[in-house]
């Protein structure tokens, strides 16, 4: 059954793919990505505003995303914006997290990207939550030289579980009701863990006793 149910996912992710290019919306490069992991993750604009070439994105990081860091790229400014956690939650090392990225932006390009014809990856890395069959939106605004072109609307109602009957449908419905549909992650079981080392047990040490 849970086998049946990232197979409906993938499928819904693949029917979605089918009509971005015509919706040419913001979205990222895969619409799915496994819970629980540290996930390298890139959000294409693929056009400006009304003819107007973008120059500048602003990308806000939903609750429950963790640990982000931006792809390092000489071409444009970055920044970002940090949010207070309602409680810490662990970090590399065994040091503890306070706070997180609340929103990354882009600005001052040394060359906008164009209205039309082109497209470009905004890159960072994230924790993503633990949380299986869950969709995370990442809002997201382009910035133009004239006008502005947001996506950040949400569903009106929220959608069925992962692999209800109706789910593949209910996004595709989602994605075609409105200009401006969020960019969304659609959390999966992995498959494995991420690390080989996340639930190993140390072996104790033997220490020779001194002649």
């Amino acid at each position: 059954m849970k086998n049946q149910m990232f197979v409906t996912a993938a499928a819904a992710v693949t029917a979605v793919l089918a009509i971005a290019p015509a919706a040419a919306h913001n979205t990222f490069t895969s619409m799915s990505a496994p819970a629980g992991y540290v996930q390298d993750l890139e959000m294409r604009v693929t056009h400006g505003c009304k003819g107007s070439p973008v120059n500048g994105v602003k990308i806000k990081i939903p609750e429950g995303v963790t640990r982000v860091t931006v792809y390092m790229v000489r071409d444009w400014k970055v920044e970002t914006k940090m949010r207070k956690l309602p409680k810490p939650v662990p970090g590399e090392g065994g040091s503890m997290i306070t706070e997180t990225v609340d929103e990354i932006i882009w600005s001052a390009p040394k060359s906008v990207i164009p209205a039309l014809g082109t497209y470009e990856g905004f890159r960072f890395r994230a924790n993503l939550p633990n949380t299986p069959g869950a969709i995370l939106y990442f809002k997201t605004i382009n910035v133009c030289e004239k006008g502005d072109d947001p996506y950040i609307d949400l569903p009106k109602t929220a959608l069925p579980a992962v692999g209800a009957p109706d789910f593949g449908q209910k996004l595709i419905d989602f994605m075609a009701a409105t200009p401006g549909p969020a960019p969304y992650l659609i959390l999966e079981k992995p498959a494995k863990p991420q690390y080989p080392w996340g639930n190993a047990t140390p072996t104790p040490r033997t220490v020779a006793a001194a002649p």
